[in-house]
């Protein structure tokens, strides 16, 4: 997609007699048209070989230089974040991400779904199938609506990695699914908060 944006600048002279004369110039940039290779969100196994598929960028006709920050640990689960930049002529940045989960072992099961909060049914929310194993929890709190990841690969044991989604701040934590409820033993890290469940239903 390509988004421009007209910049206005003011510059005001001011002369010996106090008599000011501004000259207004304007102009338009086109920012980084980025073209991810790939899914945005992707998963493996622990061991297996993550193969980087690329992104490009252009400005209008013209290929951007890409930087690509960020790596993916195939030895250790989690999720992680790739950024790949790119600025144009009129040195204005632009930048996508890319999300690889990492998981312990091949996904059998799929949780995503609907939920409400078993403490006040009126809150719910949605767990959202990024890739196989991989998930965004609409809000693992209740009151305060709290976004997190979530991994899973047999529908029972769920890992919630370390992420920020909200300005909350940091959320980890772990959880059991069993019957139609799912447990969640988060920890805000930022606000002091560890260990503190939260039970939410399936409909």
């Amino acid at each position: 997609m390509k988004r421009y944006l007209i910049i206005i600048t003011v510059f005001a002279v001011l002369f010996t007699s106090c008599k000011k004369d501004t000259e207004n110039v304007s102009f338009v940039t086109t920012f980084a048209d980025f073209d991810m290779k790939g899914n945005q969100y992707q998963s493996l196994v622990v061991g297996q070989k993550y193969v980087e598929q690329g992104v490009s960028a252009k400005e209008g006709e013209k290929s951007l230089e890409i930087i690509t920050r960020g790596v993916v640990d195939e030895s250790k689960a989690g999720v992680y974040e790739i950024t790949y930049s790119a600025i144009n002529s009129d040195n204005f940045p632009g930048s996508v991400k890319r999300y690889v989960a990492v998981l312990p072992s091949t996904p059998t099961v799929d949780i995503s779904g609907s939920f409400f909060y078993k403490a006040n049914p009126t809150f719910t929310t949605t767990m959202t199938k990024l890739a196989p194993g991989f998930y965004t929890f609409g809000n693992v709190w209740g009151a305060s609506v709290i976004p997190a990841y979530i991994l899973s690969t047999n529908g029972v044991d769920l890992t919630l990695p370390l992420s920020q989604l909200s300005g909350f701040g940091r959320v980890q934590g772990t959880g059991k699914i069993a019957g139609n409820e799912m447990t969640l033993m988060v920890d805000l890290l930022d606000q002091g908060i560890s260990n503190r469940a939260r039970i939410w239903v399936k409909n």
